[in-house]
């Protein structure tokens, strides 16, 4: 897995070397580190992780923009005694296009979970997106994972960026709520049936350094609903109850 990502990144920035003088190609890197790590809204740790992110995309002109993107979750606790292991790494492949207000998205995630333990190994899930410019910025995305649960999970989200006025700074603030049929209902939250599952309210600063990098801490509250078994007894760690989760990124962008 490693390899795969060191040659990935060779592979990235040989290609933008030369891609440099046609303007067409951006790349960015991210860093985060926060205090839990909630997967829709599931900890799946709770206590600190590094979070990174290399994502590299082409403008197509007309046909639209195409990229790829690798994310990986490394523990820096002994909660699960993974500590300085890498328990999830995520590759996928994307695009997207405007038409006028409306942005269309669509990608393919799939889901390497082998490093930590081989026999959970992976999955795979196909996605589209559709958002809306306007007041609220609302989008909606509806994930298929059609290798280890056969379902769907819809997440609805809305945002608005405020400039605050002060050395290029912003503030962000956003809102989901998300929705899963039986499958997924039943594979991830033991659920008796499909329903609304979990929801996120966020807010975050855009601090810019330089050009090229910016500096975001950032706060979500999180938490289940009531078509989430949140009541599992057997798994008390992984569905708690609302709480908030702590950030800080880095993002360098070129």
């Amino acid at each position: 897995m490693k390899k795969a990502i060191a040659l990935l990144l060779l592979s990235v920035f040989a290609f933008s070397a030369h891609a440099e003088d046609e303007k067409a190609w951006s790349l960015s890197l991210d860093q985060t580190f926060s205090d839990k790590y909630i997967w829709r809204g599931t900890q799946l740790n709770g206590e600190g992780v590094n979070q990174g992110a290399l994502d590299f995309s082409y403008d197509l002109g007309d046909m639209g923009t195409v990229g790829i993107n690798v994310w990986y979750n490394l523990d820096l606790d002994n909660e699960n005694n993974e500590a300085g292991n890498f328990t999830e790494v995520d590759y996928t492949v994307y695009w997207e296009k405007s038409y006028g207000a409306f942005t269309l998205g669509a990608g393919h995630i799939y889901y390497d979970f082998s490093e930590r333990n081989p026999g959970l190994g992976s999955t795979r899930e196909f996605y589209v997106s559709v958002g809306y410019d306007m007041l609220l910025a609302p989008s909606l995305t509806v994930y298929y994972d059609y290798e280890d649960v056969d379902g769907f999970y819809v997440q609805a989200a809305i945002g608005h960026s405020f400039d605050l006025g002060v050395a290029d700074m912003t503030l962000d603030l956003g809102a989901t709520i998300s929705w899963a049929d039986d499958d997924m209902s039943s594979f991830y939250y033991n659920g008796d049936g499909g329903g609304f599952t979990d929801y996120s309210i966020s807010a975050a600063v855009n601090i810019p350094v330089t050009e090229n990098i910016t500096i975001t801490p950032s706060v979500m509250y999180y938490g289940l609903m009531a078509d989430a078994n949140s009541d599992d007894a057997d798994n008390d760690d992984l569905f708690e109850d609302d709480d908030f989760v702590f950030g800080i990124n880095v993002n360098f962008s070129f």
